[in-house]
């Protein structure tokens, strides 16, 4: 079963103890549902989708079964941990989402980069030369480094959240 959210509408102000958000959910490449949470605290809501095509009830009742079939997410506070749910994947899809929208603002202004035997970013917006991603000696500096602008965006997107 292939999951995606789309359309993704994020409302930062009106976030308080959970996302506020409005997206659409594609099951297998098809519009099902949207989905959505105020950002208050409760849990998300979910309806058809305007352009479902699908028999609703029976799609959606799949999906929950499929993360319910899920093993549990490891936890520390829980020795069997906790239950999948679509609810927490789509929180997760979310951040993701902010992760890449944050990423992409900060690339337009500034070059994020890695001092080599650290797991620290750095920005500035001094652009030296290309590098294509990979480590680079920097004689003036005598450090090694390697430019997240320059890399694939999807190898950046996970060293700037493992930041």
């Amino acid at each position: 079963m292939k999951l995606e959210l789309k359309n993704i509408k994020h409302t930062e102000w009106a976030s308080q103890e959970t996302h506020c958000f409005q997206a659409s959910l594609y099951v297998d490449g098809k519009a099902v549902a949207i989905i959505g949470n105020d950002g208050q605290g409760g849990c998300d809501y979910e309806h058809d989708h305007p352009k479902c095509k699908v028999d609703y009830r029976a799609t959606m009742k799949a999906v929950h079964a499929y993360f319910k079939a899920l093993p549990n997410e490891p936890s520390e506070w829980s020795e069997d941990g906790f239950p999948q749910q679509l609810e927490y994947w789509c929180a997760e899809q979310i951040n993701d989402w902010l992760s890449a929208k944050e990423l992409k603002r900060k690339f337009k202004s500034h070059v994020v980069y890695q001092l080599k035997g650290t797991g620290a970013l750095y920005q500035t917006k001094y652009h030296p030369t290309v590098t294509k991603g990979e480590w680079v000696v920097d004689r003036k500096e005598a450090h090694t480094r390697r430019i997240l602008n320059d890399m694939p965006f999807d190898e950046a997107l996970t060293l700037w959240r493992a930041s």
